[in-house]
């Protein structure tokens, strides 16, 4: 067997890359049946909602494919798929250019310097354009893109390739014919001087031969656009039609031609990272893994150098098409599927030897868009816990999480076609339904001024009474600050020993405000003077009188509705900067900068939770779909007059 190659295919939905995947195992010699797609979920959608993941050998070489999903908001699989694989295939619909997936695909691969190529699928169609899809990946992307065939057509049929570099002419229905059509042949050889040009100047024997106008022959032609892939310098761009078989075998001799070779050390110690998960109904849950270094072996053990554990291997998986075939081992370069651990996470290293330096994926996009998910039975109260740690567990961009404030379980995700897919893995896979809502805002109460309160508790209903009486002081502390307790008590007009009482009774009345009973933050309580009882004094009289006691001074200090705001930095094309500015600020939201990037525009803003909660899906419909967005949470702010009697008006009316 000669050098592994891992080949990541990327692009916006529709752009056939399944399809391509597809016809690529198919040319190899996969006769079995071919299954990329294979969730209950990407066949009620048709489209790919999971990493697909096929290999195959050509000209001696096992190539490991993945295929990667074109939706915006299942993105995180091509943060996962490209810094595993040694070349990218950007899938570009010839009918409609550059779309969303294919600029945020791009700026993950060959945007970074990546080994990358363009394949221009859809070649068939009848507004399909080449040279269009060329202009425009030019001039909307970063990078030096060279066109290393053109499309031959006759009577409007897409019927064959040149070659550029060879200068000969590949016809699909007969590969004998090698004369590139007289009407090609002035482009063709421009093209092969641009190219020949752009080659030279990143390779110093080619350039001397350039300047010196030396021939440069077909090998060393191929050899420099090898080296400028390897390095990230150059993109070619390549053409077929997937579903037709027409200029596969072209594409699939360029991938193994100019993926670049793995550095990977065989002989040396072993270290792998782990990738992706994945649920198999037969196998259960596999971690795909592509080892960096070594072999891997079943049967040994290993670190799972993030958690500083051992692991054995016991269940490894090689692939054959989409198959998954027991393996003993695998060689470095290699990608392979290892069963039976279900403690492994995406991003773990794992090594034979647990001083290994862990290898670092991307950072992956935070979720943005939430929703408040309700078992519907209690039935599905038992098993949503197992059942959601799973789905959470295989995608980075899910998040499920319990809000301190309003009590509901919330779950993150990249928009709402994605939270809407997962509900019905959820369904589909453990039985488990649920109802979905917008979740409530966790508003939050504090005081703007200081305030004193003395309480009595005094209770006498025969044999021994109750009796605890507080004065405090509450005042406001610096925002995020949070609850502060202070025992400013001089003498003895309260016992040491009642003391936590106080705070206690404190701590439950800020668990519910006086204004709508959200709870209270940012408040230093001070318990400055009181008296007690020999007899009747106790912890919970104190209490009792604390919790009393903090509501009557909340009362007289100026309460007032805290809101979250989020910080949020939108990635705009400048088309669509002043309309998205616009739609920020009717948001109450505070632009803090604006900073040009490429050709996009970064804007950082602050605003409130309640303006944000619909942003993912309204920043798709302001732009098209081509802006993107992150956000957190950034603090607490007060919520303008005008709005907070609305809130509590809105919270008594639900009591």
């Amino acid at each position: 067997m000669g050098q592994r190659k891992n080949i990541c295919f990327i692009g916006h939905s529709g752009a056939g890359k399944s399809t391509l995947v597809t016809a690529l195992l198919r040319k190899s010699g996969i006769k079995e049946e071919i299954v990329l797609d294979s969730s209950d979920e990407e066949k009620a959608h048709g489209y790919s909602i999971d990493m697909g993941i096929g290999a195959c050998t050509w000209n001696g070489e096992k190539i490991t494919m993945l295929d990667t999903p074109g939706g915006d908001e299942f993105i995180e699989e091509m943060y996962k798929a490209i810094p595993v694989a040694d070349l990218s295939v950007l899938t570009v619909n010839g009918e409609k250019g550059i779309e969303v997936t294919t600029e945020r695909g791009w700026e993950l691969s060959g945007g970074k310097q990546l080994p990358t190529i363009v394949f221009v699928n859809h070649m068939d169609k009848e507004n399909a354009n080449f040279d269009d899809v060329v202009s425009s990946l030019r001039n909307q992307l970063e990078g030096k893109f060279i066109p290393i065939q053109v499309p031959i057509r006759q009577e409007k049929e897409f019927v064959g390739v040149v070659d550029v570099i060879a200068n000969r002419a590949l016809y699909f229905d007969d590969e004998r014919k090698k004369t590139v059509p007289a009407d090609l042949q002035q482009d063709v050889s421009e093209l092969r001087n641009s190219l020949i040009e752009e080659i030279a100047s990143i390779d110093d024997e080619l350039m001397l031969k350039f300047l010196e106008d030396e021939e440069i022959s077909v090998s060393e032609l191929s050899a420099g656009l090898r080296k400028g892939v390897a390095d990230g310098a150059v993109t070619p761009i390549v053409c077929g039609v997937a579903s037709q078989d027409k200029g596969i075998r072209a594409l699939m001799n360029a991938l193994v031609d100019l993926a670049p070779e793995s550095k990977e050390n065989k002989e040396g110690p072993c270290s792998a990272i782990v990738f992706n998960l994945s649920t198999d109904p037969y196998l259960g849950r596999l971690n795909y893994v592509r080892i960096l270094q070594g072999i891997l072996k079943e049967g040994e053990t290993y670190y799972d150098i993030s958690r500083n554990e051992k692991i054995e291997i016991r269940d490894l998986h090689t692939f054959e098409g989409t198959k998954q075939l027991p393996a003993t081992q695998g060689e470095s370069g290699e990608i392979v599927a290892i069963g039976k651990l279900k403690d492994l996470r995406v991003g773990t290293t794992i090594a034979s030897e647990k001083d290994t330096a862990p290898f670092l994926l991307a950072d992956f996009p935070k979720p943005v868009y939430s929703r408040t998910i309700v078992p519907k039975s209690q039935a599905d109260v038992g098993k949503m816990s197992s059942a959601m740690r799973e789905l959470t567990t295989s995608k980075v961009t899910l998040r499920l999480e319990r809000d301190t404030v309003t009590k509901e379980m919330i779950l993150w995700g990249m928009g709402s076609i994605q939270l809407s897919v997962f509900i019905s893995r959820l369904k589909n896979r453990f039985n488990v339904s649920l109802d979905t809502r917008r979740p409530a805002i966790p508003y939050k109460e504090t005081i703007t001024k200081k305030a004193t309160a003395r309480y009595r508790h005094k209770k006498q209903s025969g044999g021994r009474g109750q009796f605890g009486e507080v004065e405090l002081r509450i005042e406001p502390t610096q925002r995020g600050k949070g609850f502060e307790f202070v025992d400013e008590i001089k003498g003895a007009s309260i016992p040491g020993q009642y003391i936590p009482g106080v705070e206690k009774g404190v701590v439950e009345a800020m668990v519910e405000g006086n204004l709508a009973k959200y709870p209270v933050t940012d408040v230093l309580v001070a318990v400055y003077d009181g008296s007690f009882h020999p007899v009747d004094s106790s912890e919970l009289a104190f209490k009792l009188a604390a919790r009393n006691a903090f509501r009557e001074a909340m009362d007289q200090a100026q309460p007032c509705l805290l809101e979250p705001v989020m910080s949020l930095e939108v990635r705009i094309p400048d088309e669509y900067t002043g309309d998205v500015i616009s739609d920020l600020n009717g948001r109450r939201g505070k632009i803090l900068g604006m900073e040009p990037v490429g050709r996009a525009t970064v804007v950082r803003a602050e605003v409130p939770l309640i303006d944000s909660q619909s942003y993912a899906l309204d920043l798709k419909s302001i732009s098209q779909g081509r802006a993107t967005f992150q956000m957190q949470f950034l603090k607490y702010h007060q919520v303008p007059a005008n709005l907070q009697e609305k809130i509590i008006s809105k919270s008594k009316e639900t009591e």
